[in-house]
């Protein structure tokens, strides 16, 4: 029996809602191993010219690149190659962007492989492959007849548009890989090596198992909501400008964090986003005078503060817990437009 994946990762890495318009999410088992991709005609994708990029948010990540021995340290805005692998560090978050506008972001310790391939036509295929890890899966609303597509070990493989899931691929006692689909906004069409097809939708979770049917939906369990990766995707989802900087940790009530430093050049906008799992947060933003600019209280996550124009110099910011559960992870994104 699976031990109870998401205390293990809050332990370990100190750890939106209407529902998104989406048309079928298809899980075919066929392979051995993670994939995610999508394909379409260049009239239905949206800036990037066609690339796949890279950006590496915290910690740290590598890239081996196709035909190579050695992997090297990837950089945010790396463009990724067919048969790159992306390998994240540990306490680290990465992203791998498509040109449509679509994205996946990678948790700590998760391995992918890229393939994108442009067939007759001008169709643009393009594959991720994910082989260890959590992967957080933003899927834009396709068009022209694009399509993304996620498989993974047990040959799990799904097929969406427009939608937000999580994929974790997990291992159980045994060492046998256990998928498991937390479905965000969508709906999700689940089939296994046997039995008939399931249906999940927004708020559901399915988990796949080798050599048989996938399980009935059920209501994602409290716990994953509270993992610091679905946390930091749900914060930096409400950052709209690039983010800069990070902190994140975990607390119980009346907790407080130490002073995080974070620097405005004076000619933009500085975005403070917190965000945690649910309870009751404040967060206190200090200008490079020493004086507070903002001190909020709320009980719904995200929090966000806003200086415009921001005054140039170093800004602080305080995370207090209100009143939570033990060991609640937050994060704070700080955004600059």
């Amino acid at each position: 029996m699976l031990p109870p994946r998401p205390s293990t990762l809050m332990a370990k890495r100190a750890l939106i809602g209407a529902l998104v318009l989406a048309q079928l999410l298809l899980f075919l088992l066929v392979g051995a191993v993670a994939a995610i991709s999508f394909s379409g005609s260049p009239g239905g994708l949206a800036g990037g010219g066609g690339s796949v990029l890279l950006t590496v948010y915290t910690g740290t990540a590598t890239i081996q690149r196709a035909g190579a021995t050695v992997p090297v340290v990837a950089h945010s805005g790396d463009t990724l190659a067919a048969g790159d692998a992306v390998r994240t560090g540990a306490a680290s978050k990465a992203g791998v962007s498509y040109p449509d506008g679509s994205l996946t972001r990678l948790d700590s310790d998760t391995r992918v492989v890229v393939s994108s391939v442009r067939a007759a036509g001008g169709a643009v295929k393009t594959s991720l492959q994910q082989s260890a890890g959590l992967t957080w899966n933003q899927v834009k609303s396709l068009v022209g007849g694009s399509t993304f597509k996620v498989s993974g070990p047990n040959s799990a493989v799904a097929e969406v548009r427009g939608t937000r899931f999580g994929y974790y691929v997990e291992r159980d006692a045994g060492g046998n890989p256990v998928i498991w689909i937390d479905v965000w906004d969508g709906v999700v069409r689940v089939s296994g090596a046997i039995g008939s097809p399931v249906t999940a939708g927004s708020g559901q979770r399915v988990t796949v198992r080798p050599a048989s049917a996938p399980t009935a939906p059920a209501a994602i369990p409290a716990a994953d909501r509270q993992l610091s990766f679905t946390v930091f995707n749900r914060t930096i989802e409400a950052v709209t400008g690039t983010p800069v900087a990070f902190a994140n940790g975990t607390s119980s009530t009346g907790d407080t964090s130490t002073s995080f430093p974070v620097t405005a050049d004076g000619r933009g906008d500085l975005q403070l986003v917190l965000g945690w799992p649910g309870s009751t947060f404040e967060l206190t933003v200090v200008d490079p005078s020493g004086k507070v600019f903002s001190r909020s209280t709320s009980a719904q996550a995200p929090l966000s503060v806003v200086a415009k124009r921001a005054r140039a110099g170093r800004w602080t910011f305080i995370v207090r817990d209100i009143q939570s559960g033990p060991n609640e992870a937050w994060w704070v994104i700080v955004g600059r437009a």
